[in-house]
């Protein structure tokens, strides 16, 4: 009895000596946080112009297309090589590094420390890890931009939706996780629409000063909605391709602008999305300024 109670002991010691040290590990990193709160503030704001700029170049070439001007549909990748072609193109593309990189830490920072107190039950949680998602995707990104930036070239990844759509297949009950990956897509964008109609994003903002807030606000939610659309439209081939399992048919941006082309009324489809692409890159740089912004973890967290 003497040796069980020694064990108990020694486990609720263990138990509450790893507590303290992951109390004190948040402390610290609060700590750090708070002392960077400037730098990472300033980071993020030029992170949301940066993916502005990516955003905006692909839905001009876009645009370019369904007004019958030349040229082809692209994706991020493919946006930072048209960008790299301008002059000045080089240090234009080491910006939009520092950028990335930027966003990507806001994003990381919102999944860990939750500075907007999404909080800890399911909805929260899949927001955070969403957040999580993205920073991984956007430090991704900001590698390629970097090599293309040292090299003057890069191999666009192309397919790559594809690819990853085939590892996943691959997997032991891969249909299933690519099918709850189209409907996690689906949910996304379904409350990208929700978020876009009812204007839900204007309490992250102060508009305070800003000239024309009202239109502000409905470039928020055309490009949010446009957005919105693009995440649906993967999110459904997901589901296709999970049901007849073809990871081929699962498409990127690229693909469903071109996708959209090909359907009845396809240059009027490609415009209207392309224009929305466009907004929802000046969405993105409107956000740079006047998004209020908190890098700091919330109370709760």
């Amino acid at each position: 009895m003497d040796v069980k109670n020694s064990g108990k002991g020694v486990a609720r010691g263990v138990k509450a000596g790893a507590q303290h040290v992951g109390a004190a590990g948040q402390a610290a990193a609060r700590e750090l946080t708070h002392e960077a709160a400037p730098q990472l503030e300033a980071l993020a704001r030029v992170g949301y112009a940066s993916k502005g700029v990516v955003y905006g170049t692909i839905g001009l070439l876009a645009l370019g297309v369904a007004l019958g001007r030349g040229g082809a549909t692209t994706d991020a990748q493919g946006a930072l090589l048209r960008l790299q072609d301008l002059p000045l193109g080089t240090a234009l593309v080491w910006l939009l590094v520092l950028g990335l990189v930027g966003y990507a830490l806001w994003q990381l920072i919102r999944a860990a420390l939750d500075p907007e107190g999404q909080g800890t039950e399911a909805k929260g949680i899949v927001k955070r890890v969403g957040y999580a998602v993205s920073g991984v995707g956007n430090l991704a990104l900001a590698l390629f931009a970097a090599r293309l930036a040292m090299a003057g070239s890069a191999a666009r990844n192309q397919a790559s939706e594809a690819q990853t759509a085939r590892e996943v297949l691959q997997l032991p009950g891969g249909q299933l996780l690519l099918g709850l990956a189209g409907v996690a897509l689906l949910a996304v964008a379904g409350s990208g629409l929700y978020t876009a109609w009812g204007a839900k994003f204007m309490k992250r903002l102060n508009f305070a000063g800003a000239p024309k807030p009202e239109l502000l606000k409905r470039i928020g939610q055309v490009g949010i909605a446009a957005r919105a659309v693009m995440l649906a439209i993967i999110g459904a081939f997901l589901l296709v391709a999970a049901w007849r399992n073809r990871a081929g048919i699962v498409p990127g941006i690229s693909e469903v602008l071109t996708w959209l082309r090909e359907q009845p009324a396809g240059n009027v489809l490609l415009f209207v999305l392309a224009l929305g692409t466009l907004l929802y890159g000046v969405w993105c740089v409107v956000q740079a300024l006047y998004r209020r912004i908190r890098v700091e973890g919330s109370a709760a967290s």
